[in-house]
């Protein structure tokens, strides 16, 4: 005995009293019919959290110059023992545009872009516009010489350097660690 002939729907029953499968769709769904549409379900889930989240995967500025709405300037900081390394990734920009500032213990890059792109070529005409403002801000540990910092532009990444003080040198303290 099979388990579909335990299961009584989607039978009919015939003159002479015996059951027969009938030709309509069964309530219940063979395993593949079943795993299928979940899969399939799956799919679409997984296509719909793609096109939400691929914003967040575009760089800092799209191909057409806009900035990404949801998007901020890759930032790398470093610390060695003579100064703290702050890298800020800004991809077509200039110098002018950039505004670096220290306020305290905060570290503050600000810029914004302005990109114009025009063509004009038999049968079509096309201006574009983008604008993008941006800003990060930096926390830094104490002891940073803020009259001896210096920036950088070079090749669209933005670099600050902050020496530090003589007696953030000094209270500098390794730890050792041991296994447990």
């Amino acid at each position: 005995m099979r388990i579909r002939d335990l299961v009584p729907w989607g039978r009919k029953k015939t003159d002479d009293g015996s059951e027969t499968r009938s030709s309509g769709r069964s309530l219940v769904k063979s395993r593949d019919e079943t795993q299928g549409s979940v899969i399939s379900l799956q799919h679409e889930l997984n296509d719909v959290f793609d096109r939400f989240f691929e914003r967040f995967e575009r760089p800092f500025f799209d191909r057409a110059g806009a900035m990404n709405v949801f998007s901020q300037p890759s930032v790398d900081v470093s610390e060695s023992d003579k100064a703290i390394k702050v890298s800020v990734d800004l991809p077509g920009m200039d110098e002018d545009d950039i505004d670096v500032t220290l306020t305290g213990d905060v570290l503050t890059v600000r810029g914004e872009r302005k990109a114009e792109r025009e063509e004009n070529k038999k049968g079509y005409f096309l201006h574009e516009r983008s604008y993008g403002a941006f800003y990060r801000t930096i926390p830094l540990p104490p002891g940073v010489e803020t009259d001896k910092a210096k920036a950088e532009f070079k090749k669209g990444v933005l670099t600050v350097t902050l020496p530090k003080s003589a007696d953030a040198k000094r209270l500098t303290k390794r730890i050792e660690v041991k296994a447990a």
